[in-house]
């Protein structure tokens, strides 16, 4: 019996798998820099509160280099929550969400 390919895809190696990994690094980097652009552009506003723009500034910076590609992906994740939920307060008032 001859030996052929298994059914299921097999794992990319080679330099396309190379350019593809640097160039999703690349997006995860560029999606951190717009997000520290993004904070720095709230930080000089008075409504939003300060506790969700530093807690996201500390997930970008602190956490951020420490993690692999996976969990740099789930931070801006979560990063991009905070800030959201850091405008929806400073839009309807409220100074902290329960």
């Amino acid at each position: 019996m001859a030996k052929g390919r298994s059914a299921t895809s097999p794992r990319q190696t080679g330099p396309s798998a190379t350019h593809s990994y640097s160039k999703h690094a690349a997006s995860l980097l560029s999606q951190r820099d717009a997000l520290m652009a993004e904070i720095a552009i709230l930080r000089s506003r008075a409504k939003v509160p300060h506790s969700s723009i530093n807690k996201v500034g500390t997930l970008l910076t602190r956490y951020w280099s420490k993690a692999n590609w996976q969990t740099r992906e789930e931070i801006l994740r979560a990063a991009r929550w905070l800030l959201n939920v850091g405008k929806m307060q400073s839009l309807t008032g409220a100074t902290k969400v329960r």
